[in-house]
């Protein structure tokens, strides 16, 4: 399926059905170039692997499931591997799949796809993807077709990473992590990733950590490209990483930590949504952008 383009005269999107229904890009147009807000990708590198998109959704949750199982309703659940490079389940099942466009205009358009086949899960999602002059809003909807468990929404964009790059996200722990990235004690941020107030991404230092206390709002602003994007989102939670050997980074909102599944309490403490049979979870998630 070819990709699908969106635009309003400030905003332009192309979607990419059959890659996970992901963004291939998103810019800003401005004096008759399109200027990058997430990380473009090249079509033929996102049709072979989704981690080359701009952005994809992740359902039905977000990073990694420990040890590729966890306890449930007096039950241990199995989750097979999303892909054979990864230790454990990654980022659900949305990303690595074709979504089928259901309506579609100039400004919007609304993909899904239906999962009957990942054990444990089986579900319906829709994405739906709108232009509204100068905000992209992703709204992501999962509704549960077999037993009840726990799900969780979450978005994954890349952004350019450049030497004066700003971010402010008012959260109020970090989880440690360990060096499978599983999270362990929840604390303070440190210093280097405390974005309470604007601060820049440390050189040489990757940040890849699950943040809590996040009150839906952050900005990315970038000085040298007269640019910055609000971020808003009815989640609680959100994942940065920041790998320092590349030219990009990510900053995730999601609703639940990463490994929610398996941390000590119920999965609702944790921010998943247990759903019942035909029961549904929703997430809005905007992306306003403004030239300086």
């Amino acid at each position: 399926m070819p990709t699908l383009r969106l635009e309003n005269g400030v905003l332009r999107a192309d979607v990419l059905p059959d890659a996970g229904g992901g963004l291939l890009r998103f810019d800003l147009l401005r004096g008759g170039k399109a200027v990058p807000v997430f990380r473009p990708a090249q079509l033929d590198d996102a049709l072979q692997d989704p981690r080359a998109l701009a952005c994809f959704s992740l359902v039905p949750w977000s990073n990694r499931i420990g040890g590729g199982r966890f306890a449930f309703d007096g039950q241990v659940i199995d989750v097979p591997h999303t892909r054979s490079d990864e230790p454990y389940p990654l980022h659900g099942h949305g990303w690595l799949m074709p979504w089928q466009p259901v309506a579609q205009g100039e400004t919007f358009v609304e993909l899904a796809a239906t999962v009957n086949h990942a054990r444990p899960f089986r579900y319906l999602a829709v994405q739906r993807y709108t232009l509204a002059g100068n905000t992209l809003q992703t709204t992501l909807t999962v509704r549960n077709e077999g037993a009840p468990l726990p799900f969780g929404l979450g978005v994954h964009p890349f952004f350019p990473r450049t030497a004066d790059v700003r971010v402010h996200a008012n959260a109020t722990g970090m989880w440690q992590a360990a060096p499978d990235h599983l999270p362990t004690v929840l604390q303070a941020p440190p210093p280097h990733a405390d974005f309470r107030k604007y601060r820049p991404l440390e050189t040489g230092v990757t940040v890849n950590h699950s943040f809590e206390g996040w009150n839906g709002q952050a900005e990315i602003v970038w000085p040298s490209r007269n640019l910055s994007v609000a971020i808003s989102a009815d989640t609680s939670r959100y994942v940065l990483y920041t790998p320092a050997e590349y030219d990009f980074f990510c900053f995730e909102p999601v609703d639940h930590a990463i490994n929610a599944h398996n941390l000590p309490g119920q999965p609702q403490d944790h921010g998943l949504t247990i759903l019942g049979t035909g029961q549904s979870l929703q997430r809005r998630y905007l992306f306003t952008v403004t030239s300086l």
